[in-house]
């Protein structure tokens, strides 16, 4: 077993040993949506962890990977930002070398590179053994907002897939639900980029970032490529087979480093910092452009592909460097145990 696999088990046992612990002193720790409350976080987080293996599971594969299934590995680097480094109470950014890994995948159990998802995950490591984890997706806004949307996703989904419902009846359930609504216009206005060197990818949530003189600053982030987002023509799409990324992510990195900005989008005071499903407003309701504080706390560059060992890995959001804080919003802690429960599952 990698080191990876035995620090990862132990952090799963150490995440059910403190929700158990949460739970017997009454402790409620679903934040966030009150429509959730009186459940216990476990048991949604094992609900959602069994429609995951409806939808995408495998009988005679118990040890799949039911969700972006299909991902290849790269190694690298993170280069802080010195010059806001030292605004940042965050020892992680004070670092000079911070290893990397990166496993890039599509969404769920999705086949085809023709597919719009692309999901970027990072190990990162710094030479004090500070470690921050990320799980991201090129899509700005989640399906849900809450463990229940969650669920509900799901179910639709899983009926349709069994044959309960039609499509129709799928879509027509899917537009009664505004979170739902807002993540379709999002995958609507996405192109398909030909690398998931060309995709942007986003942190969804919102977490807090402790300064210098330790005020927590609301952000959401982003790791934005260095040379643009690329996405491909409908002719150049009809031209490819289902298998193009790995081939053109390799083709670029025989030109140089692959290189993506992590920028952090300042939340302002009329933000929702719970809110996942919708994008925090660039332009107001006169039409004239909002302006939004944006820092680059560094660069990314991955310099080597590294196969698909990291594919029997998992990556957790959770797992966050000292002084930056999690986010607030429910489906963050209900995304983690998931996380974990399919972990376990699949050893």
């Amino acid at each position: 077993m990698t080191d990876s696999k035995i620090f990862h088990l132990w952090f799963l046992r150490f995440v059910f040993a403190s929700i158990f612990c949460i739970n017997i002193f009454g402790i409620n720790v679903i934040n966030a949506s009150q429509t959730n409350t009186s459940k216990n976080l476990t048991e949604v987080a094992q609900k959602i962890a069994d429609m995951f293996y409806a939808l995408n599971g495998e009988p005679n594969n118990p040890h799949k990977k039911i969700n972006h299934t299909k991902g290849f590995c790269a190694s690298g680097e993170f280069i802080p930002n010195q010059k806001v480094a030292k605004d940042f109470a965050i020892p992680f950014l004070h670092s000079k070398k911070i290893e990397v890994k990166a496993r890039f995948s599509l969404g769920g159990s999705e086949k085809s590179d023709k597919s719009k998802s692309r999901a970027m995950a990072l190990k990162m490591q710094s030479e004090n053994s500070d470690f921050w984890e990320i799980a991201m997706t090129n899509s700005r806004v989640n399906f849900a907002k809450n463990a229940d949307e969650f669920m509900q996703f799901l179910s639709i989904n899983l009926e349709q897939k069994q044959g309960q419902i039609t499509p129709q009846e799928a879509a027509k359930k899917r537009e009664s639900v505004s979170s739902f609504v807002n993540f379709a216009r999002e995958i609507g206005h996405l192109g398909v980029s030909p690398s998931f060197a060309d995709s942007a990818y986003h942190s969804v949530h919102t977490f807090f970032f402790t300064k210098s003189s330790d005020e927590l600053v609301p952000a959401r982030f982003s790791f934005v490529p260095k040379n643009g987002v690329k996405n491909l023509s409908p002719k150049e799409l009809e031209n490819l087979n289902d298998d193009f990324l790995e081939s053109s992510f390799k083709k670029q990195l025989k030109s140089g480093a692959i290189k993506f900005a992590l920028v952090l989008e300042v939340a302002r005071q009329e933000d929702s910092l719970e809110d996942t499903t919708s994008v925090w407003a660039h332009i107001d309701s006169n039409g004239e452009k909002i302006s939004r504080e944006h820092i680059t706390l560094g660069e990314l560059r991955l310099d080597s592909f590294s196969g698909y060992e990291c594919n029997e890995e998992v990556f957790m959001p959770s797992i966050l460097p000292n002084g930056v804080m999690p986010p607030k919003d429910e489906i963050f802690d209900v995304r983690s145990m998931v996380y974990a429960i399919t972990f376990g599952r699949r050893q």
